[in-house]
């Protein structure tokens, strides 16, 4: 080494350690396809109000204007 800095040696994980890393890994992947199972559900359909694309004709006629205040 050109710095004279002695690597520590790798140590393989025990039978425990590695029981451990897979029930970790699982959680983790129970808990991505959880995730994806929540936004899944919250999917807004095309006809709510952010996604209803004949929002803005229905609005044309000003009924949704905030008046200003005469000072």
């Amino acid at each position: 080494m050109p710095n004279g800095r002695i690597e520590p040696a790798v140590k393989k994980p025990s039978s425990e350690e590695r029981a451990s890393i897979q029930d970790v890994q699982k959680a983790s992947k129970e808990l991505k396809a959880r995730i994806a199972e929540a936004k899944g559900r919250n999917d807004m359909p095309l006809d709510s109000a952010l996604g209803n694309p004949n929002w803005e004709k229905n609005a044309a006629d000003g009924h949704l204007d905030v008046h200003d205040d005469d000072d």
